[in-house]
């Protein structure tokens, strides 16, 4: 199986040629083909090209610094494709010496992954957010600043946010004090929309009992890094949600907003697909960010613009 995947795809051969070369019929050799795929010998990437007009469309209509639409299609999973993309754009605009902040959530994850090792030095690395007590998260920002400073150790400086229980507000307000002193140049967040059996925020509140169904009550389209806003952008300051707000040690949604005002600094949002449209929309006009990562489907909902006349 070895020696056909080898002289089909690196040496270009056809599967008679193969058949000839290495004793056996041509069926033989398009069964091994095929179980070579079946058992993930073989990936397929189609390194497809960016929407560059899509991309300029979000940035004059949201006033952002920048946009990065990736196509339709590819890999076939979004959330590789933005994964990808983001990585490009932060190897594109990070330089040896800044400081990063990191939110949480699966698209991230991909970012983390698709970057290359190595490429810079002396970074130092801050979570955005984190939980004051001890639940199960999924990829928390301490989780992804480990595997962040994996890649580019040992030129690397990484905190975590505590992961003991705290059981004083007052300890809490502390480390959020802490927290927000942090100054970074690049900060990555994603976009989180509120829907039954999604990760993070939503299953945080559930913990605090404050369901999605009560959520969409008080108005919350979507969240970024655990700070919950409306369609108009503004963050969602109730009651029910205070028990879950006065536990989480998070950089401030007003804070981002400063961040993304500032010349020097980026807030990179990474998030895409149809479903998400409504809270990137949402996180948009409250200015959370100022560069923007996503996809052909979100991207096209944005601008209001139909598939025909927006293709390059």
């Amino acid at each position: 199986m070895v020696q056909c995947l080898e002289l089909y795809y690196r040496q270009q051969k056809h599967q008679k040629e193969i058949a000839q070369a290495l004793g056996i019929s041509s069926s033989k050799v398009s069964r091994l083909l095929k179980r070579a795929f079946g058992e993930g010998l073989i990936r397929v990437e189609l390194d497809l090209p960016l929407n560059p007009r899509l991309g300029a469309a979000l940035v004059q209509g949201f006033g952002l610094r920048d946009a990065v639409v990736v196509p339709a299609g590819g890999r076939g999973d979004v959330k590789e494709e933005l994964g990808a993309a983001a990585a490009a754009y932060f190897e594109k605009v990070a330089a040896n010496g800044i400081r990063v902040g990191l939110s949480c959530g699966f698209t991230l994850y991909h970012t983390i992954r698709h970057l290359r090792e190595r490429r810079f030095r002396d970074l130092t690395l801050y979570p955005l957010s984190g939980e004051s007590t001890l639940r199960l998260v999924d990829l928390s920002p301490n989780t992804l600043v480990g595997m962040l400073a994996a890649k580019y150790r040992p030129h690397v400086v990484a905190y975590a946010l505590p992961v003991q229980h705290l059981t004083s507000l007052r300890q809490i307000e502390r480390e959020r004090r802490r927290l927000l002193r942090q100054n970074v140049d690049i900060a990555l967040v994603g976009i989180g929309l509120i829907a039954e059996g999604t990760t993070g925020f939503c299953s945080l509140a559930e913990s605090y009992g404050v369901s999605v169904k009560t959520l969409r009550r008080l108005g919350v389209v979507g969240e970024v890094n655990y700070q919950p806003f409306d369609a108009g952008g503004k963050v969602v300051d109730r009651p029910e949600l205070r028990p879950l707000s006065r536990r989480m040690l998070s950089v401030t949604a007003e804070r981002l907003q400063a961040l993304s005002r500032a010349d020097s600094k980026y807030v990179i949002a990474v998030a895409g697909g149809r479903q998400k449209v409504a809270a990137i929309r949402a996180a948009l006009s409250g200015r959370f960010l100022n560069v923007l990562i996503t996809d052909e489907e979100a991207a096209l909902a944005l601008v209001g613009s139909k598939p025909s006349s927006a293709a390059p």
